[in-house]
């Protein structure tokens, strides 16, 4: 096989001379510092945060004035919600979310039924709806659980609130 060798490319007037090799080399450096940055791995241990649960989710609709809140509790004690004077933010002390999760365990909302409608129908009552975990438990004025009943007045304390 016959060797082929490439011309050398001559100096400008006062310029650098290269030669054949000269470009090849800095055409390769150029490559490899342009697919330095595409790489493929990943961090051995990335730390990825994990958003916080609910605790509880909360909706009371209804009323004379037709009245539509929402309530989210986190498991960190975040707290958004949104009623019809606005919606905004906030954080329980760790006192304030503590009782509320006693309530909650105190309540035993897993061996609560899903419903518990009103014994008579009311014009102005309110809808509640509470989601804990995998549950939803839906209830009404004057028909709201007594275990419920703290849970329910504590959460509309924190709509009110606001």
């Amino acid at each position: 096989m016959k060797k082929i060798s490439l011309p050398s490319i001559p100096p400008a007037q006062g310029g650098l001379n290269l030669g054949g090799t000269g470009i090849y080399t800095i055409l390769i450096l150029i490559l490899l510092l342009f697919f330095a940055g595409c790489s493929n791995e990943t961090p051995q241990n990335p730390e990825v945060p994990q958003p916080p649960g609910v605790l509880v989710d909360y909706q009371r609709t209804g009323g004379i004035a037709g009245v539509s809140d929402h309530i989210v509790v986190f498991s960190d004690g975040q707290v958004v919600y949104s009623t019809r004077a606005g919606s905004g933010a906030f954080i329980l002390s760790p006192g304030d979310l503590e009782i509320l999760r006693g309530l909650i365990r105190d309540a035993d909302i897993p061996s609560l039924k899903d419903a518990y409608p009103a014994p008579q129908q009311g014009a102005d009552y309110f809808t509640y709806t509470l989601v804990v975990g995998n549950r939803v438990i839906t209830t009404e004025t004057t028909g709201i659980p007594e275990p419920l009943s703290p849970v329910i007045t504590t959460l509309d304390g924190l709509i009110s609130n606001k």
